[in-house]
């Protein structure tokens, strides 16, 4: 396991992850495989699980530069993922994605843009197609029902 930014509490690691020195946990987090890559910031929220096999990417090629197909440059994004979120398996997270609160992501979705929260989405692109009840997700949030 690669160094970590920061954690509020001790990941539960269950599979192989590599994160980056920029990378930031809250509380309760527990990955079964992630790969965090590039320089930009990861920040994940609480009690945040993964399935195996996911990627968060925060960087790409400028494609955009001085040679083709890309130049030697990287343009950096940050990914920022809230809280009570699940990843299913071989979810891969693009630069610049803002995941909401209470959200689930359905197994071998790419994720390119931002999820609202507690939204149920999946694909590739992912998208939304269905949501949380929010009364429930609520209540078990006040009871600090917490997996």
């Amino acid at each position: 396991m690669s160094k970590i930014g920061s954690y509020k509490s001790k990941p539960q690691i269950n599979g192989k992850v590599e994160f980056t020195n920029n990378t930031h946990l809250g509380e309760g987090t527990n990955f079964n495989g992630m790969v965090i890559g590039g320089g930009g910031k990861v920040t994940i929220g609480g009690y945040f699980h993964s399935g195996i096999g996911c990627k968060i990417m925060t960087q790409n090629h400028n494609y955009e530069g001085t040679k083709i197909p890309y130049d030697a440059t990287y343009i950096t994004n940050d990914v920022t993922i809230a809280d009570y979120v699940w990843l299913g398996d071989n979810v891969t997270i693009l630069p610049g994605v803002t995941i909401g609160e209470g959200v689930i992501i359905q197994a071998g979705s790419v994720v390119t843009s931002d999820i609202p929260a507690y939204a149920i989405a999946g694909g590739h692109p992912a998208k939304q197609f269905s949501e949380r009840d929010k009364a429930h997700f609520e209540k078990l949030k006040s009871e600090k029902a917490f997996h």
